[in-house]
């Protein structure tokens, strides 16, 4: 699992093409623009499957950065861009919808960008020192 946390002052995205992984969407999914939030690019690696406690791990290292930063609103980027050994898309995916439900129930404001589709996107970083940062996991 490789997490590459973003706080962003905004992030909005449109969606260009379908993948033959592409989830459905609402016309309203298609288009989006977030305030300040916690983007969190997500990449689920093949070994993920394999790990008991990955749902876990992964949404108490989102938690823990999210209070770092002082952040209550949380995106969740699928971005296969991050490895070459992916997992599963249907483990994948499954994984980003049971991590919003986790972060939920945790208090946090919580959305996703689409998974499976190629995306124009852009954001504005809020530069400070604990902005940008990343976790293997």
């Amino acid at each position: 699992m490789k997490l590459l946390f973003i706080h962003s002052e905004w992030m909005k995205y449109e969606v260009r093409k379908k993948t033959k992984i592409a989830q459905r969407l609402e016309e309203k999914d298609k288009k989006k623009k977030f305030g300040q939030v916690l983007v969190v690019k997500i990449c689920a690696e093949s070994k993920d499957e394999n790990k008991d406690d990955i749902l876990e791990k992964t949404a108490r290292n989102i938690k823990d950065i999210a209070k770092k930063v002082g952040e209550s609103n949380i995106v969740l980027f699928p971005f296969a861009h991050l490895s070459d050994d992916l997992s599963n898309p249907v483990f994948a995916l499954e994984l980003i919808k049971n991590l919003k439900k986790c972060l939920e129930k945790s208090g946090y404001i919580v959305d996703t960008v689409p998974f499976g589709w190629v995306k124009k996107w852009s954001l504005e970083t809020k530069g400070h020192p604990l902005a940008v940062l990343s976790r293997r996991l």
